[in-house]
């Protein structure tokens, strides 16, 4: 006999699971918001971009689309893959948000963080 899972459990893994979603998805645009508009522009690069932002966008863009891994993850109920996962990559957004500064961007990215971290912890709490 299959046990069916209560239904508070249901609502909040896929609470989680649109924490993910919205997290990902803010995070990617706030990561694309930190380009400087002079390397886009004149359609070259400027002095205007520094090898650490290059790190930080590439790294912040991975952490953005595996959130969004995780929103899929979570809505297949990998509970274990998801939890791990979405706290690791919260933790290393919340990291670049921290060290980039305080501007409208990063603020953004940080929000984007903390919701990633809290539905990684969601995940991983009713891990099976």
């Amino acid at each position: 006999m299959v046990r069916e899972e209560p239904v508070w459990k249901r609502a909040v893994l896929d609470l989680s699971a649109i924490l993910f979603l919205i997290g990902g998805i803010i995070g990617l645009v706030s990561i694309v918001m930190m380009i400087p508009i002079s390397t886009v522009y004149p359609f070259r690069l400027t002095a205007g971009i520094s090898f650490i932002l290059i790190v930080v966008l590439v790294v912040g863009v991975i952490c953005a689309i595996e959130a969004l891994e995780c929103y899929s993850f979570a809505s297949k109920r990998m509970t274990t893959k998801a939890g791990m996962r979405g706290i690791v990559i919260g933790a290393i957004l919340l990291v670049i948000g921290l060290l980039s500064g305080s501007d409208l961007k990063t603020q953004i990215l940080i929000g984007s963080a903390i919701l990633t971290l809290i539905a990684g912890a969601i995940n991983y709490v009713y891990r099976e």
